[in-house]
């Protein structure tokens, strides 16, 4: 009995791995079948990992770029389609990976390419920044849609009539998904599958992946404590010209955020903070903390302190600048 149940167990995955290795076949049969929009400037974890995830779900994937010609993504690998948008069979998902957009996003290729089997397919779904490919094409207009979170504001000034929402690692409009940044669209990928399989079916996938999938949407970084200082705020500093930053490390959770960045820049680190002092004031809602370079906010219903520090660099004319974020009760 026991031999009889070890090789079910075996038979079963042996189909499961075989699906999965059968739907990196662009030209197959499957019951689900996928396109891709690649362009140049596309980032590479925002097609690779719903690949890999539909993939593994066994449903048929194909890349497609205007002219079928290879494409340079947003970090210089080469990446060759499987066929041009003239050559492009139906779908049921139609996938924008997002990127570098700024020229996709215009291109008239693209947008009626995506406009045209957007119409036949069941979903629509967007990457990170491919919200702002999704938004030039009018497929957004009345529905709620996400983006990477540093683009969130920009998404809402350049869309008006797209509802963009802020706490989500996806938004799911029915016919129409939008995700967060790059990792994103793994997770709404995998929603996608469970849409179209089952939630079991789903966790099956991510599990093969190896994948921590969170069906109620897991981690979402526009919840991290930095949203509490926007860029909103930073821009109300008037950086010295000259100046160059490298970030040295940037990493929080909801309660806590720490950031460092070298400085270079003929202003010294005194002056420089006396600048970012100054754009506080000027924005508005901080409290400084007497003479300290230390403020104080009350923002959705927590005490939000925001610290600031600078520690003398190695070589003349650079310093690190040191800016914490606490959320308090």
């Amino acid at each position: 009995m026991r031999s009889t149940v070890l090789r079910f167990i075996a038979a079963v995955l042996v189909l499961f791995t075989g699906a999965a290795l059968a739907a990196h076949e662009p030209m197959n049969e499957p019951a689900v079948r996928v396109g891709i929009v690649l362009f140049d400037g596309v980032q590479i974890i925002d097609f690779s990992g719903p690949y890999e995830v539909f993939g593994t779900a066994g449903f048929g994937v194909v890349t497609l770029s205007p002219d079928g010609k290879p494409v340079k993504t947003a970090m210089g690998l080469t990446v060759t389609p499987d066929a041009s948008f003239a050559d492009a069979p139906p779908f049921d998902v139609l996938l924008v990976p997002g990127g570098d957009v700024a020229d996709a996003q215009k291109d008239a290729r693209v947008l009626d390419f995506i406009r045209k089997h957007s119409a036949s397919s069941r979903y629509t779904m967007s990457v990170c920044t491919g919200a702002f490919i999704l938004g030039s094409s009018g497929l957004l207009d009345g529905l709620k849609a996400t983006t990477f979170t540093p683009r969130i504001d920009g998404l809402a000034a350049k869309f008006p009539r797209v509802d963009v929402v802020r706490d989500v690692r996806w938004a799911d409009n029915g016919k129409v998904i939008t995700s967060a940044g790059l990792s994103s669209g793994i997770d709404a990928a995998l929603h996608l599958v469970a849409r179209l399989r089952g939630t079991d079916f789903a966790r099956t996938t991510a599990m093969h992946l190896e994948y921590d999938w969170k069906p109620e949407g897991g981690f979402v970084r526009s919840r991290m404590a930095d949203r509490y200082t926007p860029q909103k705020l930073y821009a109300q500093v008037e950086w010295p010209k000259d100046m160059k930053g490298e970030e040295i490390y940037a990493f929080g959770d909801e309660r806590q955020w720490r950031s460092r960045i070298r400085i270079a820049s003929a202003t010294s680190a005194a002056a420089f903070v006396d600048r970012m002092a100054a754009g506080i004031q000027r924005f508005g809602g901080w409290t400084r903390q007497g003479k300290e370079t230390r403020w104080t906010s009350r923002q959705e219903g927590h005490e939000v302190t925001l610290s600031v520090a600078t520690t003398p660099g190695k070589t003349a004319g650079t310093f690190d600048l040191e800016v914490d974020v606490d959320v308090g009760v």
